[in-house]
Formats: C-alpha cells, sequence, structure tokens
C-alpha cells in the first residue's frame, strides 16, 4: 500500500524555483531517505510532505487521499513531523511535551483521558525517556531532547514519521542510538521518512534512498545502486572510495586523505 504518492510537485520562494516537477511513491513500511547537496529542497519537501508548506503546484497524497483535503487534526494523526531544530523559550517537564503530542486525539478543552496519559508513556518508553519525565527539557543533552522531540512525535500515534535531520549535531553515540531506535520503530510497522546529510548513515538504515539535486529526483533506488562513485561524482563532484560494511554489506563512503 502507498503511503505517500507524490505528483509534479513544484515549489518557488519568490522566483526561484525550489522543487521542480517532483513525482515519487512511499510505500507503507519504507524507511526511506532523502539526500543531496545543500540547497538541493530536501527540507522544502519534508515540510510539504507534512503540510508544513503549501506547493505551488502539484499534489501530495496520504494513504490514496490528497493531503489538502484532510483537516489538521486528522493529518496530525496521520504524520508527525520531527524538525531539523527545535528550540524551548519556556521550561517544560519532558512528561508536559510528550503530553503535548497527544493533541490530535483530545477533543474542546479536553485535559485527556486516561488512553492518552497510557499514550503518553508508551512513547516516552519507545523513545527510551522514561527516567528523564520530571526533568526540564532545557536541561537536557542535545541527544536527549531529540528523543524527546521524536517523543512526542510518537505519541501522536502517526503512521508516517518525517525527520529533518534527525542526527545532525549529535555526537556518535547519540548518531547511532537515535537511527537504531528509527530502525526499531519501522520494523514495527512505522513507515519513516528521514532527510540526512550523513551517507553513510542513510547507506545503513534506509531500505530506499532518494537523490536530490537542483530541486529535482536524480534517482530513487536501494542504497547499494545509490551510493556509488558513479552518483557521487555525477551530484557532489568527488571520487572517494566506497567500501563494504564488514556486518551490513551495505556501501560505506572513505573520504580521500
Amino acid at each position: 500500500m502507498t503511503a505517500l504518492e507524490v505528483q509534479h510537485l513544484e515549489f518557488r520562494y519568490l522566483e526561484k524555483a525550489v522543487l521542480d516537477d517532483l513525482s515519487f511513491t512511499v510505500d507503507r513500511g519504507d524507511f526511506f531517505g532523502i539526500i543531496g547537496p545543500n540547497g538541493a529542497g530536501k527540507s522544502t519537501l519534508l515540510k510539504i510532505l507534512g503540510r508544513v508548506l503549501d506547493c505551488q503546484s502539484g499534489t501530495v497524497n496520504v494513504f490514496n487521499r490528497a493531503v489538502s483535503a484532510h483537516s489538521t487534526k486528522e493529518l496530525a494523526r496521520l504524520i508527525a513531523f520531527v524538525p531539523q531544530e527545535t528550540h524551548f523559550s519556556l521550561e517544560f517537564r519532558v512528561e508536559d511535551i510528550i503530553r503535548m503530542g497527544r493533541y490530535p486525539h483530545l477533543g474542546f478543552f479536553s485535559r485527556g483521558t486516561e488512553k492518552d496519559l497510557k499514550a503518553a508513556f508508551f512513547a516516552m518508553e519507545q523513545a527510551r525517556i522514561l527516567t528523564l519525565q520530571n526533568r526540564m527539557v532545557n536541561s537536557l543533552s542535545a541527544g536527549e531532547r531529540q528523543r524527546v522531540i521524536i517523543g512526542r512525535a510518537l505519541a501522536q500515534e502517526p503512521k508516517i514519521l518525517l525527520l529533518d535531520e534527525p542526527t545532525s549535531h549529535l555526537d556518535l553515540k547519540f548518531q547511532f542510538e537515535i537511527m537504531k531506535l528509527l530502525k526499531q520503530l519501522n520494523g514495527q510497522g512505522l513507515t519513516v521518512v528521514c532527510v540526512s546529510h550523513d551517507l553513510n548513515l542513510a547507506s545503513l538504515y534506509c531500505s530506499r534512498i532518494m537523490l536530490l539535486n537542483k530541486g529535482r529526483i536524480e534517482v530513487i533506488d536501494r542504497p547499494e545502486r545509490i551510493v556509488s562513485q558513479e552518483w557521487l561524482a555525477r551530484v557532489y563532484s568527488i571520487a572517494p572510495e566506497i567500501v563494504s560494511h564488514p556486518k551490513k554489506g551495505k556501501p560505506q563512503i572513505l573520504m580521500p586523505g
């Protein structure tokens, strides 16, 4: 079943074309990576998929229904969006932030039911932040805050999770933990669409990758077909050595010294 279907999508900032005639599908249960150079349009595309931005032309369908046909709450029960950076100007407890993710399921003036509380605690379990539930969010490390933002998204109980550079600014340990968490959630049936600058991580964890360049799709394929000298030379103008991961067999990039 198709989770997302994009047809002839175009987007402009003023007179500058950012996305030009994009058409692709994301199947239900995909771990779909979006890669490409700076300015390729990756973050803009992700925001359009989550209806943070509206495209000027083209269509986006979510489970065979136009994204524009969904109310805000309906869409939030289907899609959760994790931005590249989230700042909290006010202090909140971690549990309070997670419970904010239950908004799409609440009625007018509702403070939440026992079901909402259970869903929030389950989301904290999934994101492995139960031990942080009473901490103030601005006291957390960058990696811990990223888990909180993912936990808030999971509290929405979405079918599709959109993430914009979820490992940026994180150290190696937290990069691994975040990607491992996403892979586990994907294995439980969650469709994951992830923008990444880290081609090695994308190769290890994504089932399919879309390579964007100057607002257009260069190729969509398995990591083994995309993380190659041919595509890297064409899009990034580099020719690094490509080796096979010793355990997973996925291509990995070794930059020239």
